[in-house]
């Protein structure tokens, strides 16, 4: 979703003709995966640890903060930047920004289910007193 906001909101405000900054576009998103991706992965080594259905389900329903925080990068890149070079850099940020917050969000989601849920025993991993 966030994506083609992007693309609407710089079709709108960086006027450029034909189609390269299309694929600039396309490219600018895949190496903001690209790159996270080998953060995430530890340069490829780990395999990622797929979330519960719960907090996945929980995290999804948050999602209003991710997509709105990176429409809201997408318009400043689309407004400020302008140009060729806002089409690379706006699909850049927009993927980062909102994979970055969606992750939060999956914490989030994580940190709210209840501790027997997290498989711990009551009284632990509430992050309140004790050693």
């Amino acid at each position: 979703m966030s994506i083609t906001v992007a693309m609407a909101l710089l079709n709108s405000e960086a006027k450029v003709s034909g189609v390269a900054h299309f694929v600039y576009f396309a490219l600018g998103a895949a190496l903001a995966f690209s790159v996270l991706e080998a953060l995430a992965t530890f340069g490829f080594r780990k395999p990622l640890e797929s979330e519960p259905d719960t907090v996945t389900a929980l995290g999804v329903s948050l999602s209003l903060v991710s997509v709105s925080a990176s429409t809201t990068v997408a318009w400043a890149c689309a407004h400020f930047v302008g140009g060729t070079a806002a089409w690379p850099l706006t699909s850049f940020l927009v993927s980062v920004v909102y994979l970055v917050v969606a992750g939060g969000e999956l914490a989030a989601a994580d940190r709210a289910k209840s501790p027997s849920a997290r498989g711990e025993p009551a009284g632990e991993g509430s992050g309140r007193g004790g050693p």
